[in-house]
């Protein structure tokens, strides 16, 4: 049997007993990412049907996003927020939260790239999604910064771009296929950019 055909075969030797309560650590750990993630999909669906309360313990903030039903972020045993997958996303309590689930520039709250924009803060920082990076050939409503692309790296479904603002910061955007081909961004080319959105917090812990 394969990895994966052994994980099925093992979970369903686990329902046979009609457990409460199925506690998972880390099933997938083992399997490439083709199979994790079919897995995940079956897993979902399986939990769907037979109605157990499954407790899922991973360090995949990927797979704990599309399994769960509810996300309990825990940091050196320290509970630091619990939610549903939209909220611990959109709405973060902690910076250990906002840094550790999704991709996010983690730059000085008097970066060039926050003023003007409404973003000023007194903590020392400021937390940007790439997706909440607005980039456009021409300046953006008095409020951008002028920046440079310094690497543009394909990921398929979506492009990601590094940017250098005039400060020296160095701020990561993800852009759609269509963006990237409306914008015909290249290496060493002048854009501007400004936030979406951003978040800063009073204490930020590092991973």
């Amino acid at each position: 049997l394969s990895g994966g055909q052994r994980q099925r075969v093992a979970l369903a030797r686990a329902l046979a007993v009609q457990p409460k309560v199925l506690l998972l650590d880390e099933p997938f750990g083992a399997l490439d990412a083709k199979v994790r993630k079919d897995l995940r999909a079956w897993l979902r669906h399986l939990h769907d049907e037979v109605h157990v309360t499954t407790v899922f313990v991973t360090h995949d903030q990927e797979e704990a996003m599309e399994v769960a039903d509810e996300i309990v972020v825990m940091n050196k045993g320290k509970i630091e927020q619990v939610g549903t997958p939209a909220a611990i996303y959109d709405h973060p309590a902690t910076a250990f939260v906002m840094s550790f689930i999704g991709p996010v520039n983690i730059l000085p709250s008097t970066s060039d790239i926050f003023q003007g924009n409404g973003f000023d803060s007194a903590h020392p920082e400021m937390f940007l999604r790439p997706q909440d990076v607005v980039v456009e050939r021409e300046p953006i409503d008095g409020t951008s910064v002028p920046a440079r692309v310094t690497r543009i790296i394909h990921l398929g479904w979506e492009i990601q771009a590094e940017l250098s603002l005039d400060d020296g910061q160095v701020v990561t955007a993800h852009l759609t296929r269509d963006r990237f081909d409306r914008l015909k961004l290249e290496p060493n080319q002048k854009v501007y950019v400004k936030p979406k959105d951003a978040k800063s917090f009073p204490l930020y812990y590092s991973i």
